[in-house]
């Protein structure tokens, strides 16, 4: 089972507790979809525009000022195919990774129509 929240609508947050970020539904190149997450997510300065040091930010959330962060997705950015495996790779660790950790808490945010797609990605076999 993925560590992703799929909903029907996206759900709201009360923004003066949870940093919430919504991301651009037209997104369709990776450098956009990185550079939009740099500036939405107030990546630190250092940030290398590529997965790899998305992954790393992702994974420690020390300059975020708030407890949780919400990442939603309206629908899945239209990146090539081995792109957004790797964007849903990071996604899916970094949730694992950050929950429990150092007080930050990081939850990914999908419709429900895009689960399959995600599952098949990341190779999910729903045990019978």
């Amino acid at each position: 089972m993925l560590p992703f929240t799929f909903v029907e609508t996206p759900p709201s947050y009360d923004t003066a507790k949870v940093f919430y970020v919504r991301i651009d539904p037209s997104i369709q190149v990776t450098e956009e979809l990185i550079r939009s997450l740099y500036y939405l997510l107030w990546l630190p300065g250092y940030f290398g525009y590529n997965w790899d040091a998305l992954y790393d930010c992702l994974r420690d959330l020390s300059w975020m000022p708030c407890h949780k962060v919400v990442l939603v997705h309206e629908s899945l950015p239209e990146l090539p195919r081995d792109d957004l495996k790797i964007y849903l790779e990071i996604l899916r660790d970094s949730v694992l990774d950050r929950n429990g950790d150092d007080g930050h808490e990081l939850e990914v945010v999908f419709k429900d129509v895009d689960r399959a797609v995600a599952e098949s990605l990341l190779k999910i076999r729903l045990s019978l």
